[in-house]
């Protein structure tokens, strides 16, 4: 991945220096009206009088300067001048207003009324330079057109780098030409352009300029506040060199891309950058980012927002949302380029447009696919083979490509988790057949990391309060797994109050009794067990410890099982109810683990154990409830009134917590607020005391455990879901 240099984030400001503090307050006070630029004035100085009408040099909020013919083009202003507007007559000469003079430092031009005025049919040019600045207020304008803003390279370092334009309040860049040069060290920074309160950029063309000097400095356009690039054309260059700053334009706090196009050219060293940062939106923007050796980039951090901007990357530009957790949504995706999802999701067709992709989709997250457009993509490789992709009703991927199929980490339909394989649309001849997906292509789709060996340790008691298991068998083939029921052998590891001699029932989704076991080398000839179980039992790995304890091995289909554990002769004691995988095949797979138990205090809390299989992270929701399980239509008496959740690793670290799963505890994995994750995953609890903690876990072993706040007991379910 060819990384996005950045530089520095620019707050808002109009003054830069006491300086231009102290001449503004200069101006403010001197005499000064409205008056025209003579024909043949003195000199080339702003501030000499005899050099306009009676009534010059204007310089005060409700002043206005007129330009008409003149011998003197050059007008050099050094001082900060204030004005309502500038007006351009018909016959006006082409001229250049520089800020400061070469060898000056500090000229200001504040516009506070009605802005530029160009009738003219030439173009004006507003040069600034050397820590000059053009100041638009209120709701001044610049011209509609042939107007040309030229924010230049500092010339002396002394003089604190190059030109700055700042538009504040409502103010509008209307039709104006703005060009932000890069700076040659060590004369910078470049020129700047910056868009405060709720300014906006119009329907201008800006361009920032990469340096093509060692350690140079870009120019930038930086939008802040509630600001708008509204419907401009922007330009961000790249540079030819690795220490050489690019061009770039940054949208920071609430501000928007509007309807702009922004162009992120690529270069030898590195490419022109556009950035969200803060709650900014890319909004119905087009961005593009070019190719070339380092192509230009487009990037979301924080919790910025991509709206239904239409993004086109090519060649070596790139997307960019490995820093935006959970993930952005945007318009759509086209082009030949790159997209980096990091852990992410990126959500493509709110467009609701027909787009090609040939580039590559990488990183560990998921592509999303909504709205009504068909996104096709042209190449077997397109979607990295660690990349989830996720069909959501009424989208379409077309496969128009030719060689091996694609391999990704696991494929949603409408939500729905699909067995693994190879997909295609009707044409294709495909073995699984999706009528989301057109074309001759095919997709093979397997699994990299899976929910498996299932586990939970409680407290059994009777009656309602026995210990429920629940698993689901996800795919096209059948399952084999083993399930235990564990007691006596917990007493080896210290866990006092054991179940002496626990039962074991397994039961399908329909609540009917398939297979049961007590002692589990005396096998329970019945249901789907039709010969002797406890040579297999002996053979599989996952043998008891202690004759008294249960198991069962079942070859199951598809679909929702139950596995009930009691103490014979109504005994109780803390159990383990286990379901581990005995199978290896990725036609099916085990998920959405849940168990039902009374929770008490101290050593006879629940624990439920799960482990993540594969090379890749999944990403899961852990959920602990209870008022949920009291209320219709469950109606479950003795239900744990408030529970807390914990998850550890396998070396016992607490790495998240969560009590109320709408009040998000950061720490550990988590680093921001999961409220709208919970809501958006299909899982939030519905009831606001009951917990929940969306995680992306790397393999390896991990514990949920649940307690009552304040000692509280009751019954709790612990469940674990995948979640793309």
């Amino acid at each position: 991945m060819t990384p996005i240099k950045t530089t520095a984030r620019i707050s808002g400001y109009t003054i830069r220096s006491g300086a231009a503090a102290l001449l503004l307050l200069t101006a403010q006070i001197s005499l000064a009206g409205s008056a025209t630029w003579l024909s043949s004035p003195q000199d080339s100085a702003w501030e000499n009088p005899n050099n306009w009408t009676p009534g010059g040099p204007p310089n005060g909020p409700s002043d206005i300067a007129t330009f008409a013919q003149s011998s003197q083009r050059d007008v050099n202003i050094s001082t900060s001048e204030e004005v309502n507007s500038i007006v351009f007559t018909s016959n006006a000469a082409s001229f250049t207003l520089l800020f400061p003079p070469y060898g000056v430092i500090g000229g200001e031009l504040i516009i506070s009324g009605t802005g530029v005025q160009n009738n003219s049919s030439v173009s004006q040019t507003f040069h600034a330079l050397d820590s000059g600045q053009i100041v638009f207020n209120n709701g001044s304008t610049a011209a509609s057109a042939q107007m040309r803003i030229f924010n230049d390279a500092g010339m002396y370092p002394a003089y604190g780098g190059g030109g700055l334009t700042i538009f504040n309040d409502t103010s509008s860049a209307a039709g104006a030409s703005i060009e932000n040069a890069s700076a040659n060290p060590p004369n910078g920074p470049g020129g700047q352009t910056i868009f405060n309160d709720a300014s906006t950029a119009g329907h201008g063309s800006i361009s920032n300029y990469g340096s093509d000097e060692t350690h140079g400095y870009g120019g930038q356009t930086t939008f802040n506040g509630t600001s708008t690039a509204a419907n401009a054309s922007i330009d961000n260059w790249g540079t030819n060199g690795l220490t050489n700053d690019i061009g770039l334009t940054t949208f920071n706090d609430t501000s928007t891309a509007g309807h702009a196009t922004i162009t992120n050219q690529g270069d030898l060293g590195f490419g022109g950058a556009t950035i969200f940062n803060g709650s900014s939106t890319a909004d119905s923007a087009i961005l593009v980012a070019d190719g070339m050796d380092a192509g230009g980039g487009i990037l979301f951090s924080d919790t910025s927002t991509g709206g239904t901007a239409r993004v086109e990357v090519f060649d070596n530009g790139s997307l960019d949302i490995s820093s935006r957790q959970p993930g952005v949504t945007i318009g759509s995706i086209e082009g030949s380029g790159n997209v980096y999802l990091g852990a992410n999701r990126l959500t493509v067709g709110t467009r609701n447009i027909n787009t090609s992709f040939s580039g590559v989709i990488s990183g560990s997250g998921l592509l999303s696919k909504v709205g009504s457009g068909i996104l096709t993509l042209q190449a077997n490789d397109c979607i990295a083979d660690t990349v989830g992709l996720i069909l959501v009703s009424g989208s379409t991927i077309k496969l128009d490509f030719t060689g091996s199929p694609d391999v990704i980490a696991s494929l949603k339909v409408n939500g729905v988790l699909q067995p693994p394989g190879i997909y295609g649309g009707p044409m294709s001849g495909a073995p699984h057949i999706l009528l989301e997906f057109r074309g001759s292509g095919t997709v093979s789709v397997g699994p990299v990391s899976t929910l498996g060996n299932i586990s939970t340790r409680a407290f059994v008691q009777t009656g309602d309060d026995v210990m429920i298991g629940g698993f689901v068998v996800q795919g096209t083939e059948p399952k084999r797994v083993i399930i235990r029921a564990i007691g006596p052998e917990l007493a080896h590891h210290g866990v006092p109050n054991v179940l002496a001699d626990p039962t074991l029932e397994l039961h399908d989704g329909t609540g009917a009794l398939i297979a049961s076991n007590d002692n589990w080398h005396e096998t329970i000839i019945g249901g789907i067990i039709t010969s002797q179980q406890w040579v297999d039992i002996l053979n599989s790995g996952y043998v008891p410890g202690d004759t008294r304890e249960s198991a069962i091995i079942a070859e199951l289909p598809a679909g929702n099982y139950t596995a009930i554990v009691r103490g014979v002769n109504a005994t109780t004691g803390v159990a383990l109810v286990e379901v581990y995988a005995l199978s290896s095949e990725t036609n099916s797979i085990l998920g959405n683990i849940s168990t039902r138990a009374f929770v008490q205090t101290g050593d006879n809390v629940m624990i439920g154990g799960f482990i993540v299989q594969g090379a890749q992270p999944k990403r899961v929701i852990i959920r602990a409830i209870g008022p949920e399980l009291g209320a219709p239509p469950y109606n479950v008496p003795n239900a744990l009134a408030d529970p807390t959740l914990e998850l550890h690793d396998r070396t016992g670290a607490l790495i998240a917590s969560n009590d109320n799963w709408q009040s998000t505890i950061i720490g550990g994995i988590i680093t921001a607020n999961q409220v709208r994750e919970i809501q958006a995953s299909g899982y939030a609890p519905s009831d606001g005391r009951e917990s929940a903690i969306i995680a992306f876990l790397p393999p390896g072993h991990y514990t949920a455990i649940v307690r009552g706040v304040n000692n509280t007991t009751g019954l709790a379910l612990v469940e674990v879901y995948d979640v793309l």
